[in-house]
């Protein structure tokens, strides 16, 4: 698996070597310069994103205990991102992240269970964004045309991946895993007392689709809110660059980039699916591609800004909290078995 990782990388790598090679790096540094000071606006912009993110995840909290702001949400919602960006772990790693990061409000079992829900939430607000940008754009954009085929190929894609989300979760997931765990002999996670968690996140995630529906609900709209904002930063740096920029152009630029990155989901830090979609995806539509590539640098740029925000808020975790639980001796485990009252569960 490492020699695959690492073989993408080098294919990354490569491809930005001959991009600009081939277009040259005089072009790309100028549109940079021309951005300037813009950029803030789409890190600002991506701050309201991210936030829509977070209050999708807290719908999935019922019960939510006290203490457990909006504020901790959001500081653990970027670290698991950030540590999505950097890693080919196809968000699991970020979403352990993240229930790790509230274990001290948010009982581990509860914790997971939210943060899966809220991926499976994720995923339908990205397709719903998908859908209602072609339904959008198609009566207006003649360039579109030519691409619907592929685009409704990547939109099948995307719900078929969700679909299949969905029934991973639903076949007692956190079970599986232990059982992996036990095959490994993994000592630490191979025992009683992590089979019981295991079968309590699997009984409390059914029970979430049973009783939960309207959170659910909820949460997609919270995330597509935030898909929904993509096309507005498209728009933002086309003006940048002092590009002809329209809505259409904007959100179809947005959907076909998020078809890209859904297909490549398993690439580390969007290498190759943001610059060199951004660039396929405008030369289809009409634009120099090293205007496309621009753009997705420059989204680039921003997301490196969060990812950064992100590793300091993981940082500050650690330094703070888990050092408190190391001096006062109540470290939470991974994994606890409920002892709370079931109102603090979900």
């Amino acid at each position: 698996m490492r020699r695959i990782e690492t073989l993408i990388v080098l294919l990354a790598l490569g491809f930005y070597a001959w991009f600009l090679r081939r277009f040259g790096w005089a072009d790309v540094l100028h549109y940079v310069r021309v951005a300037g000071w813009g950029l803030v606006l789409t890190v600002s912009l991506e701050a309201i994103a991210r936030f829509a993110n977070t209050l999708g995840w807290r719908v999935t909290i019922e019960n939510c205990p006290r203490g457990l702001g909006l504020g901790q949400l959001f500081g653990a919602r970027i670290a698991g991102e950030a540590v999505d960006y950097v890693t080919p772990s196809a968000q699991l790693g970020g979403q352990f992240v993240m229930a790790m990061m509230v274990r001290r409000k948010l009982r581990m079992a509860a914790g997971l269970v939210t943060v899966v829900v809220a991926a499976l939430a994720e995923m339908v607000g990205q397709v719903g964004f998908i859908t209602g940008g072609m339904l959008a754009v198609l009566p207006f954009e003649a360039k579109f045309h030519h691409l619907l085929w592929p685009a409704l190929g990547g939109l099948a894609l995307a719900i078929a991946l969700a679909a299949g989300f969905f029934y991973v979760q639903i076949k007692r997931p956190f079970s599986h895993l232990w059982r992996a765990a036990v095959r490994l002999d993994l000592a630490r996670i191979a025992n009683d007392e992590m089979r019981a968690a295991a079968a309590e996140a699997d009984a409390l995630l059914l029970e979430f689709y049973a009783r939960h529906r309207w959170r659910l609900a909820a949460s997609c709209l919270c995330y597509l809110a935030a898909w929904s904002l993509g096309p507005l930063e498209i728009y933002l740096l086309l003006l940048l660059l002092h590009e002809p920029a329209t809505w259409q152009i904007a959100v179809l630029v947005e959907v076909f980039g998020q078809l890209i990155e859904r297909a490549t989901f398993m690439i580390p830090a969007k290498l190759v699916s943001q610059e060199g979609g951004k660039a396929l995806v405008m030369a289809m539509l009409g634009y120099p591609a090293d205007v496309g590539f621009a753009v997705g640098l420059l989204r680039r740029f921003k997301e490196m800004v969060w990812v950064l925000f992100g590793l300091l808020s993981l940082t500050l975790h650690r330094l703070v909290v888990e050092r408190a639980d190391r001096e006062t001796g109540g470290s939470p485990r991974v994994l606890e078995i409920s002892r709370a009252p079931r109102e603090q569960s979900l």
